[in-house]
């Protein structure tokens, strides 16, 4: 079967399996990591685990820096620690734990 036409089949089971990135790769036939990877540079997020959408006040968060609010008052008022502020503002994640930055990537 053609490479292609493959990923697409992949993506056509993610919207039949409401989003679940494994339930999509097992319909497919495809390595459950090889369709994560496919999922992730196409910008698709599966369902995941609860509470993997990121911080809820992290839009909060952004709005008060935007309007040129400091970061330790934009933090404070959000409730989170100055230094998860700061790889906010410097665009690092974590992911488990380690921190991935944009020069890690």
């Amino acid at each position: 079967m053609d490479f292609e036409v493959l990923k697409a089949r992949f993506f056509e089971a993610v919207d039949r399996e409401d989003g679940s990135i494994v339930a999509a790769a097992r319909a497919v036939g495809v390595n459950r990591n090889t369709a994560a990877a496919w999922a992730r540079k196409a910008g698709v997020r599966g369902r995941g685990k609860p509470g993997t959408s990121g911080h809820r006040g992290r839009a909060e968060y952004e709005r008060l820096r935007a309007a040129i609010v400091r970061r330790r008052d934009a933090a404070a008022q959000v409730g989170v620690h100055e230094r998860t502020a700061e790889d906010w503002d410097q665009g690092i994640r974590q992911i488990g734990h380690s921190r991935l930055g944009p020069i890690n990537r």
